[in-house]
């Protein structure tokens, strides 16, 4: 009897989880607010300490507040700093995680919750209120903050709409508490994420890059010209900068070094230097406008060179698998032919930059196209991460 050859079934796109580019960005946006205003590992460690357990929270997918709304039992704690310009935050949670958490830090016997003996939902949120103050007092040191309500988390959300303004946000959670995995939301204001500036780039930044190649052209001549004039250019065609414009010498004598410089394909900045007569790249370090000859703007050699750095490009290859034949395969491979990668549909794909996985992650949709949500990053050897 003759096996069954399975027959290949085309990739279900369809089923990818979808999100949208503003989510994409909000996301962003609220992991920058996390790591300014909610210090995470201070954060974890507070709660490892007054809970006696071991606690990991793990950011989900973040989606417009009102598109789900909490579950009917969930408890909501309303909290804002002291200042007057603080934004307000609603911490939702499954009523089980917040009775455990009470429990554990009041070192009582955790509760076991039965629909037919509920516990009254404000009670158990005035509870976790008191408790999240408690880690936030001991992450948070000298940064006073203040609980604005507790109660139903449903009634809660109605109640913070004044306060957190249009379009709010809601960030899903993941919090394991000794390996059982409870359900969280943080809700936070248009305002709040946009309130956090993109994180610096300086010289710990580009150390933590380890040996992650950075492309940096070397600039000659720079002049400016037209998408008309670049389209009318023809073989043979003559380009002549405009006065002012970073050109080459047109004459080289025996001891002239030729002038260069260091800067990133989609930059205006350039880093100065000098191509030496046996071949070698010499960094002046003056950091120049390419596009107007103007006067060296940092003094700084390092600072330069960093700054410019800073919009190097980085490929990162989305590997979903690979495909190992012997030559002898390949070189028949014709139209229609089926190649198997070695990979099971829902694997996480691999994420990496010259050789060497920095990432893993999922395939999502935004706005029909293909991307990739990073679920798990991995430092490259020799970074600083």
């Amino acid at each position: 009897m003759t096996a069954s050859v399975p027959r290949p079934l085309p990739f279900p796109w369809e089923a990818l989880d979808t999100v949208t580019r503003a989510e994409a960005g909000a996301l962003r946006d609220a992991r920058r607010w996390l790591a300014r205003h909610a210090r995470p590992h201070a954060i974890g460690g507070a709660c490892r300490d007054l809970l006696d357990a071991e606690i990991e929270v793990r950011v989900g997918r973040i989606q417009p507040a009102d598109a789900h709304p909490a579950a009917a039992d969930d408890v909501g704690v309303l909290i804002a700093g002291a200042d007057s310009g603080a934004y307000p935050v609603l911490v939702e949670s499954e009523k089980a995680l917040a009775a455990r958490v009470v429990a554990r830090a009041l070192k009582r016997p955790e509760p076991v919750l039965l629909n037919d003996q509920p516990e009254p939902l404000s009670r158990v949120a005035g509870a976790l209120a008191a408790v999240l103050m408690a880690v936030l007092r001991r992450a948070h040191a000298g940064v006073a903050t203040r609980v604005l309500g507790a109660g139903p988390a449903r009634e809660m959300a109605s109640e913070a709409l004044d306060r957190l303004g249009s379009d709010p946000w809601a960030l899903s959670l993941t919090v394991l508490l000794e390996n059982d995995a409870y359900a969280a939301r943080v809700v936070l204001s248009s305002a709040a994420l946009l309130s956090c500036p993109a994180p610096p780039w300086n010289g710990l930044t580009l150390a933590a890059l380890g040996p992650t190649p950075l492309v940096v052209p070397i600039v000659a001549a720079v002049t400016r010209m037209t998408r008309t004039d670049v389209e009318s250019l023809r073989p043979g065609d003559a380009i002549v900068p405009r006065p002012g414009e970073r050109i080459w010498p047109t004459a080289r004598v025996a001891h002239a070094n030729v002038p260069v410089w260091l800067s990133p394909p989609s930059s205006e900045l350039g880093v100065r230097g000098h191509l030496a007569l046996d071949g070698r790249l010499v960094l002046t370090g003056e950091l120049e406008s390419l596009v107007d000859a103007e006067a060296p703007m940092d003094p700084d050699a390092n600072a330069a060179l960093v700054s410019v750095l800073a919009d190097c490009p980085v490929v990162v290859r989305v590997e979903i698998g690979e495909a190992q034949m012997s030559a002898r395969d390949w070189a028949t491979v014709g139209r229609g032919d089926v190649i198997p990668l070695g990979r099971r549909v829902g694997e996480p794909v691999v994420l990496r930059v010259a050789g060497v996985c920095v990432a893993r992650g999922e395939l999502v949709q935004i706005d029909g196209e293909v991307a990739v949500r990073v679920v798990e990053r991995l430092p490259a050897e020799g970074a600083a991460l």
